[in-house]
């Protein structure tokens, strides 16, 4: 059975692989949008079965409109819902790879700008 719990783990667990291999991406939103968009259960018996077991996803008021094709029937609201669920989670846990990886990344920001500072310019020969 599918719970909202199993989807946030698994989605938090593909988060910190791929930060892991690469902190010092340029966009790490979208990569957090990839990983809550194809979290969400696509087929209805999943989707009810996600919703049944969660007060949560039952009871998220969604900023987003409804998923797939944009008719706002029950299933496409809790997809967005499980959408929207998962992808604060997803926030929360990058805020924290961000900070807890934070002074490796302005070393090697600092260290790359000291090499270009370093390096000799290049003159154009005409």
């Amino acid at each position: 059975m599918s719970t909202i719990e199993k989807i946030k783990s698994m989605a938090l667990e593909e988060l910190e692989e791929r930060f892991k291999t690469e902190p010092d991406m340029k966009y790490p939103e979208d990569m957090v949008n990839e990983i809550a968009d194809s979290s969400a259960p696509v087929y209805t018996y999943e989707l009810a079965q996600v919703a049944q077991g969660s007060i949560d996803v039952m009871l998220h008021e969604n900023e987003l409109g409804p998923a797939f094709d944009g008719t706002p029937t029950v299933t496409n609201q809790i997809a967005t819902a499980i959408y929207e669920v998962v992808q604060e989670n997803l926030y929360e846990k990058l805020y924290e790879l961000q900070q807890e990886f934070g002074e490796v990344g302005s070393e090697t920001v600092l260290k790359m700008f000291c090499w270009i500072l370093v390096q000799p310019t290049g003159t154009n020969s005409g």
